[in-house]
This record gives C-alpha cells, sequence and structure tokens, in this order.
C-alpha cells in the first residue's frame, strides 16, 4: 500500500513539472527531480527514526525494509526520467543554438 503512495506522489511531481513546463514553453522544472528530492528527505527521516529508536537489528532491517524499501523502488524509476529530462534538456539546447547560428547566417547573407 505504501508503494502506491509514492507512485501517486511521484505523479503529481510529475504532473506539477509537466504542467509549468507546458506555460513556461520550454524545459524548465524536472519532476523526477523534485520527488528524488522529496524522498531523500523522507527516507533521512525514517533512517533518523529508526536509529533512535534503539532497535534491535532484526527489527531496524524489517523498519527499514517497510518504510524506506518503497520510496527506492520509485526511486529508481525517477531516476531514470531525471537523466532522460537532462538529455532532453540538452538536445533542446543544442537546437536552440543551431537555430540561432542559422538566423544569423541568413540575416549576413541578406543584409
Amino acid at each position: 500500500m505504501e508503494l502506491v503512495g509514492f507512485i501517486i506522489v511521484f505523479l503529481v511531481c510529475m504532473g506539477i513539472a509537466k504542467a509549468i513546463n507546458a506555460m513556461r514553453g520550454r524545459l524548465t522544472v524536472n519532476g523526477a527531480g523534485i520527488y528524488l528530492g522529496l524522498a531523500a528527505l523522507f527516507v533521512a527521516w525514517n533512517v533518523s527514526l529508526a536509529w533512535g529508536a534503539g532497535l534491535p537489528p532484526y527489527e531496524l532491517g524489517y523498519a527499514f525494509g517497510r518504510n524506506v524499501g518503497p520510496a527506492l523502488i520509485v526511486g529508481a524509476v525517477a531516476a531514470y526520467y531525471f537523466f532522460s529530462f537532462r538529455t532532453e534538456k540538452a538536445h533542446q539546447r543544442h537546437v536552440q543554438k543551431l537555430r540561432q547560428a542559422r538566423a544569423e547566417a541568413d540575416a549576413e547573407r541578406g543584409a
């Protein structure tokens, strides 16, 4: 059940980023990066709580697996989309530079 919650948070982050990027007309916000930041905070919070509880090793491992495992599973998918976004953004910059160079060359020929 926790896995479903993390998937919903991931999809909400991606949806918000998609809406912002659509309004701006270019790639600006990385939704997967937002999720990875939130997941890192959640994992750090859970690790600190588990260490502070003084649980025996077996119960400590169970707490980590139950609380942190689903966040890391969805985090693996988010990492893929994070790097995919970076590649897409780099491609967008490259295309923009090529278009700008072509426009400058056309302006010099026309002048």
